[in-house]
C-alpha cells in the first residue's frame, strides 16, 4: 500500500475526524510537514458556538432575587442540550478547524464537566476551544473560573466558614498533577484558597471577598496568603504537571501503549514552553514516530468519532435529530454528559459485545435508509414527556456518491485493495476478501456501495 497515503490517513484521524479519499489524494504531493503547518493554519482562529442565547431577557428585574432563583432561570430544558449536542457534531463534520475542534473534543472529556444549565455548557465549550490549541496555563485558570465548572464541582459551596474541597482535589487529581502526587492536606489547604469563588446574578464568575480565607497557608511546600490563581500557578510550577497532560495527550492522540521516554522528552519540551499546547501537538505531529507502523491503528475509535467520520464520508443523517444523539447513548459517550467529572475512560472499555454489534451495524442499518430503533435508557434530566420516546425511528439518509466517485473507475483487480487501504488502518492481510463481496444482497443498491459498506461493518474499521 501506499505508505504516505496512510500517513495521511493517520494524521487526519488522530488530528481531526477522518477525511475523504478525495481530500486525502488531494494532498499526496504535499509533504507531512506542510500538510501539518496547513492543519494549524486553518486552526488559528476560533468561532464560538452561539447557538444558545443568553437565556435571562434584559429587561428581567434581578434586584433583590437570589443566585437560586437566577439559576432557574439559565434552567431552561434537557431538550437544549440535546440541541447543543447536535449544533457540535454538525461542527466537528464540517469545519476546516478540525485540529481546534478535536483539541476542544480532548479537552471536553479532559475536564469533563455536566450540568442541567445548557447554556452554561455552551460558555465553556467555547472557553475549551478558544484555549484549545494555546496555552495550558490559561486554560487551567479559565476552566477554574468557569460558571459550569464551578457549580459542577460545588465550589459556589466553598466558604471560609465551610470549605469544600471537590474542585481543589479534582483540579490536583484529575486536571494536573495525578493521583499520589500530593497530601491530603495540600488538598484541605488548596481549597481553603479557593474560597470565595462564585458566581454573580448574570450567572458569570465572582470573586466574593467575603466568603474568602484570607489566612497563610501551606501548600505543596510553600506558605502563602494564597488565593486560588496563586495555587493553580504553583500546580503550573511543577514538572509533573506537563508530564501528566503530555502522558493523557500520548495515550489519545500516539498509542493507548504509553512509551514512557518518549512522553518525558516531550514533557520537558511541554514545560519548557510555558505549555504550549501547539507546539506539543506540532512536535507530535511532525515526529517520524507519529508515523510508526506500531501507531496506526492502534486506537478504538470512540463513539462521536466514529459519528463524525460517518458523517464527513457519506453524510450520515436522519429524519429524526434524536437518531444521533440515541446512537451516542447506545455506543457509551454522548456530549456534555460525560459520566463523572473523570471523563470517558476510553480506549478498550469502548467496545464490549453490545456495543460492538451496533457499531458493525451501522452500515447495514445505513443501506436499508429506514428507521433505525435504538432503546436507550431515559437521562435523569430529561423531563417526564419527553421519556417514553426512547424508541428512535429517524428514517436514515447517507450520501455515498462522493466514495463511489473516489474508486469506481480504479481497474477491477485494485478496486477492493485501494478500498481496504483507506478504510482499514490496520494490518489487512487476515480480512477475508471474499467474505467481503457477499453482501446482503440489497438490489437497490450497487456491488460498489456494498463492498463499501461491508468493509466499514468489519471490526478492522472501529480502529483508527
Amino acid at each position: 500500500m501506499d505508505s504516505k497515503q496512510k500517513k495521511l490517513q493517520h494524521l487526519f484521524l488522530r488530528a481531526g475526524f477522518g477525511e475523504t479519499p478525495e481530500y486525502i489524494n488531494s494532498k499526496s504531493d504535499k509533504s507531512l510537514s506542510s500538510t501539518v503547518d496547513e492543519l494549524f493554519s486553518a486552526s488559528k482562529n476560533y468561532e464560538d458556538i452561539t447557538y444558545l442565547p443568553y437565556p435571562i431577557p434584559e429587561d428581567a428585574q434581578m434586584e433583590g432575587i437570589g443566585i437560586g432563583k437566577i439559576l432557574k432561570m439559565f434552567l431552561k430544558s434537557y431538550q437544549e442540550k440535546e440541541d447543543l449536542n447536535t449544533e457540535w457534531i454538525n461542527r466537528m463534520s464540517t469545519t476546516p478547524a478540525v485540529l481546534r475542534e478535536k483539541m476542544t473534543f480532548f479537552w471536553h472529556n479532559h475536564f469533563a464537566t455536566s450540568t442541567p444549565f445548557a447554556y452554561l455548557m455552551q460558555v465553556q465549550n467555547n472557553t475549551l476551544r478558544k484555549h484549545a490549541l494555546g496555552n495550558f496555563g490559561d486554560l487551567l485558570h479559565a476552566v477554574a473560573k468557569d460558571p459550569a465548572m464551578i457549580l459542577y464541582l460545588n465550589n459556589q459551596q466553598n466558604k471560609k466558614a465551610h470549605p469544600n474541597e471537590n474542585f481543589a482535589r479534582e483540579v490536583m487529581e484529575l486536571f494536573t498533577l495525578g493521583v499520589g502526587n500530593y497530601t491530603e492536606n495540600d488538598v484541605k489547604e488548596s481549597a481553603r484558597a479557593f474560597t470565595g469563588w462564585t458566581l454573580n446574578k448574570r450567572g458569570e464568575f465572582q470573586f466574593n471577598e467575603q466568603q474568602h480565607d484570607t489566612g497563610e497557608k501551606e501548600f505543596l511546600g510553600q506558605k502563602g496568603d494564597f488565593d486560588g490563581d496563586d495555587i493553580l500557578d504553583i500546580i503550573l510550577s511543577q514538572q509533573q504537571t506537563a508530564v501528566f497532560i503530555t502522558t493523557k495527550i500520548y495515550r489519545e492522540f500516539v498509542n493507548p501503549d504509553v512509551d514512557n521516554k518518549r512522553v518525558q522528552q516531550l514533557a520537558e519540551g511541554f514545560f519548557k514552553s510555558g505549555y504550549d499546547i501547539g507546539k506539543l501537538m506540532r512536535n507530535i505531529y511532525t515526529s517520524d514516530w507519529f508515523y510508526d507502523d506500531a501507531n496506526i491503528g492502534a486506537k478504538v475509535c470512540s463513539p462521536v468519532e466514529l459519528i463524525v467520520r460517518y458523517k464527513k464520508m457519506i453524510n450520515l443523517n436522519s429524519t429524526n435529530p434524536k437518531t444521533i444523539l440515541n446512537l451516542q447513548k447506545a455506543l457509551g459517550q454522548v456530549l456534555f454528559f460525560p459520566p463523572n467529572v473523570a471523563g470517558w475512560k476510553g480506549g478498550n472499555t469502548w467496545i464490549d459485545s453490545s456495543s460492538l454489534l451496533l457499531r458493525l451495524s451501522i452500515p447495514e442499518y445505513v443501506l436499508r435508509g429506514e428507521g433505525m430503533v435504538i432503546k436507550v435508557k431515559p437521562h435523569p434530566e430529561e423531563a417526564p414527556e419527553d421519556k417514553p420516546q426512547n424508541a428512535d425511528k429517524g428514517v436514515i439518509s447517507s450520501d455515498w456518491s462522493n466514495l463511489s466517485n473516489a474508486f469506481m473507475n480504479l481497474p477491477s483487480n485494485t478496486q477492493l485493495e485501494s478500498m481496504l487501504n483507506y478504510f482499514i488502518q490496520c494490518d489487512t492481510y487476515r480480512i477475508d476478501r471474499n467474505l467481503i463481496k457477499m453482501s446482503w444482497g440489497n438490489k437497490n443498491v450497487d456491488s460498489l456501495t456494498l463492498n463499501m459498506a461491508a468493509i466499514m461493518s468489519l471490526p478492522e474499521f472501529q480502529l483508527i
